[in-house]
């Protein structure tokens, strides 16, 4: 990854990092900075990250060739070879990662303009964008790309606020404690948004109370003149919220701040009232699912802390487009639908993507799932509880790909779903040889799943076979 939006001064550098300077000039001035040795050009810093099955370090040597004008290090090793390079500047620093978020709140610290910082756990992704197409029409907004919300995602997207940017839209993504601090410390935001609040990332938080506590950290970093942006009614964020001072507005369906009233669902879209504290606006949202008008409320909430007013929002959210893979509705032939929303799944989500498919009006309802990774000792029970609402919702058809197949029958068959109406699948090629030849007697079909199944994949032979 690079940010260019330079000049980055060494002293400045160092300054941020708690660094030292091995060598020299403090007042060179790096044009852009990299993680990626490949991806260096003439006059850049590199900063070398340490991954599980790799090490930066090992190409702090081939970044310098490349033209790069200095080098953040940790550690004692091999470094004297790297001053051979004329000019250079070699800065010591404890933990490269840790200076990558330093280096971004030293930037961030620089710049005046408001900053909307969204987290949570389902949605963030979607309210981002929502936000970004609200607040585009008054701003110059810097917008995460993607899912770019991790500690390295993050601190580089705020690296990259220029002059030119008005307001920027960040997405903060966490799966252990103590990350969210580096991240709140790199974006310094204005105004902090959680989505919701579920079980996700067990495997590394633990407890649904650990995800909404590490998360709040989000809104803990606000000043006393900052805005959290919190789901209405949640108990595990409300005994939290006594805890800061800054202001609070919530949204949810039927209460708070922001609501939607006089919801109509049409084939296509999703028609409700927006009310909110600044009066009423009619929105006409083309991705479905109550999940979703959820969403446009946190975004409505937060556009309207920067100072959009509700009929822009109105305007911009009723012609928002999903991200890709995220509540995608497909034309099949013969009137068919698929719903590709297969980028990544959790309890909150899938339920979300069940109700919708649910929901359709097309003969014929397939649900091709797979499992929902990072759960940890809840796994099973998550996905028994999944395979319940599966069957409560009748569904007729599903069929499960993964290691979590028998947790989610187990739970299927116990709210009185019929074994015919499922089938477990080892893998993607099973389950295709499964369901391909019969894919076009179903006129809705959904196809979810966790990251690391790749389901995308399956959505992929489904146009292919239509």
């Amino acid at each position: 990854m690079r940010a260019s939006s330079g000049p980055y001064i060494a002293a400045d550098v160092v300054r941020a990092c708690a660094g030292t300077l091995l060598c020299g000039s403090p007042e060179t001035a790096f044009a852009a900075i990299s993680t990626d040795s490949r991806d260096i050009t003439a006059g850049d810093l590199f900063v070398p990250l340490k991954g599980d099955s790799f090490d930066g370090h090992d190409f702090a040597l081939p970044a310098l060739e490349a033209g790069a004008r200095g080098c953040l290090w940790s550690g004692d090793d091999t470094r004297e070879n790297l001053k051979r390079f004329p000019n250079i500047v070699l800065i010591q620093v404890q933990d490269t990662l840790r200076s990558l978020s330093d280096l971004a709140s030293a930037h961030r610290s620089k710049s005046h303009v408001p900053l909307i910082a969204v987290t949570g756990s389902s949605g963030k992704t979607t309210v981002k964008e929502m936000i970004a197409s609200a607040v585009g029409r008054s701003h110059r907004p810097l917008v995460s790309k993607g899912n770019l919300n991790n500690m390295i995602g993050l601190p580089m997207t705020v690296l990259n606020l220029g002059p030119h940017h008005t307001l920027a839209v960040v997405e903060a993504g966490i799966n252990t404690n103590g990350e969210m601090e580096h991240l709140a410390r790199a974006a310094l935001p204005d105004v902090a948004v959680i989505t919701t609040i579920g079980p996700v990332h067990l495997e590394g938080l633990g407890t649904i109370e650990n995800v909404a506590a590490e998360k709040f950290k989000l809104v803990r970093a606000l000043a006393d003149s900052g805005t959290a942006v919190l789901p209405h009614g949640n108990s595990y964020l409300e005994s939290l919220t006594r805890e800061v001072s800054c202001k609070i507005v919530r949204f949810g369906i039927e209460s708070g701040d922001f609501r939607a009233e006089d919801i109509v669902s049409l084939s296509e879209r999703t028609v409700f009232q927006l009310r909110s504290p600044g009066g009423k606006a009619e929105i006409s949202l083309r991705v479905r699912g109550k999940h979703n008008i959820s969403n446009a409320l946190a975004a409505a909430a937060a556009a309207y802390a920067v100072g959009v007013t509700p009929d822009d929002i109105a305007e911009a959210l009723s012609n928002f487009a999903p991200p890709a893979l995220r509540m995608e509705i497909v034309q099949l032939s013969g009137g068919r639908i698929l719903i590709r929303d297969c980028y990544n799944a959790n309890p909150q989500s899938v339920r979300a993507a069940l109700e919708v498919l649910a929901s359709r009006p097309n003969h014929g309802k397939l649900a091709l799932l797979a499992d929902m990774k990072e759960l940890g000792s809840q796994s099973e029970l998550l996905h028994s509880q999944i395979g319940e609402e599966t069957a409560r919702l009748g569904i007729d058809r599903i069929i499960f790909i993964g290691s979590f197949g028998q947790a989610f029958a187990s739970g299927f068959q116990a709210a009185g779903g019929s074994a015919d109406r499922l089938i477990l699948a080892g893998d993607k090629d099973e389950a295709w040889s499964i369901i391909g030849s019969d894919i076009k007697q179903f006129g809705s079909i959904l196809v979810k799943g966790s990251r690391a199944m790749k389901m995308e994949t399956m959505a992929d032979r489904i146009l292919e076979a239509q």
